[in-house]
């Protein structure tokens, strides 16, 4: 039975099903699978949460400082080194895996990156580290991209074609959608109630109040719409460093509501009530929430956003306008007074939830490294 082993520096929560799902596949394939991962560095977001098996080892990440660059070192050499593959995170800042790297050159074990090709939210993509990263880039056996994006960086860096699969980054979303779809009109009409909204068309934001997110502009295209059309209302749901900005704008206008941080089901009736998601920073995986909800997301044309920006057509499962207050405001505006737009696009969220779906990503995987396994040989 080949053992195949994947190192993460951290698992976010969103990350356990994927794992769990992929254990029990690989499994039913005859392939024996181990996770190696460890805890966050004190103080930092996302935090590190518990996976339940004997297949998944927990160790402790030792975190360096270097010339401003956090290094981590993994001490999973042990669970390495026996196995057929080793599935790492592209980050030049994890030191185990140049080790590995190298050990691959001179064993049987096979050695494959996941990530996303290059960091696009690195703030200094000429730095040594995103160097590294681009010298490594083409070292290893074989490839799990993110996404298409990550697809088209490494065929413009001549990765052979045939040694990449697209793992289709997604969440478990089945969850949220059955959630969605058992809220009740009784449960809108008193989440509305209880919120005080009385317009009949509303823009939610979803997520973290960091500086790449661009909660100003979040504020300020909601109070441009609501100048545009008066029954438009809006919900801000997260936390996060600009939390204050927020305050200040629910305080100051009425029909603008924060409700704080909200996560898995429970944020269900707030996207059952809306009818665009307002994204005009950098975007993630939010975007398979907007699919799964039919709540279509508008965004702007940012070289920063996560690979999963891939998924975004424009105009078919959600909107991306030039990045200009003026241009993405009109587009939630013409979309806003478009029953047609919002059918159209609608369906299109539809299908996308069906194409991005943790079931798929888990497919994907297992379907990558069986072909891996078997290239070699």
């Amino acid at each position: 039975m080949p053992t195949v082993t994947i190192i993460q520096r951290i698992v976010p929560h969103y990350r356990v099903p994927f794992f769990t799902r992929l254990k029990n596949r690989l499994a039913a394939c005859g392939i024996d699978f181990q996770l190696v991962y460890g805890q966050e560095y004190p103080g930092t977001v996302p935090t590190s949460s518990h996976v339940e098996g004997p297949w998944a080892i927990r160790i402790e990440n030792k975190y360096l400082t270097l010339v401003n660059e956090q290094l981590v070192w993994q001490d999973a050499w042990k669970h390495a080194k026996a196995s057929d593959l080793v599935i790492v995170e592209q980050a030049s800042s994890q030191l185990l895996n140049y080790w590995l790297l190298l050990y691959g050159r001179f064993s049987r074990t096979q050695v494959a990156y996941w990530g996303q090709g290059i960091n696009v939210r690195a703030r200094y993509p000429n730095s040594v580290a995103e160097r590294i990263k681009a010298l490594l880039l083409k070292k290893v056996d074989w490839w799990f991209a993110y996404s298409e994006h990550t697809h088209d960086i490494l065929r413009k860096a001549r990765y052979p074609e045939q040694r990449i699969t697209v793992v289709q980054n997604a969440v478990d979303n089945e969850a949220f959608k059955y959630a969605i779809e058992a809220v009740t009109p009784q449960q809108c009409a008193s989440l509305r109630d209880t919120l005080g909204i009385t317009g009949s068309k509303v823009g939610l934001y979803c997520g973290a109040f960091i500086a790449p997110k661009r909660m100003e502009m979040v504020i300020q295209a909601c109070l441009a719409i609501r100048r545009n059309i008066p029954e438009f209302e809006a919900i801000i749901m997260g936390s996060g460093p600009d939390q204050s900005l927020v305050e200040k704008a629910a305080a100051a206008y009425p029909w603008l509501h924060y409700v704080g941080a909200k996560f898995g089901a429970e944020r269900a009736p707030y996207f059952k009530i809306s009818d665009v998601l307002i994204q005009p920073g950098t975007i993630g995986l939010v975007i398979v929430d907007s699919f799964v909800s039919e709540v279509p997301l508008f965004t702007t044309d940012l070289s920063a956003h996560g690979p999963e920006i891939s998924f975004l057509e424009n105009g078919s499962n959600g909107y991306i306008t030039p990045d200009s207050l003026d241009r993405y405001v009109d587009a939630v505006c013409t979309f806003l007074n478009s029953p047609a737009q919002k059918h159209t696009v609608r369906e299109g969220c539809r299908n996308s939830a069906y194409k991005y779906s943790m079931d798929a990503m888990v497919n994907n995987m297992v379907a990558g490294i069986r072909a891996c396994l078997e290239w070699r040989h």
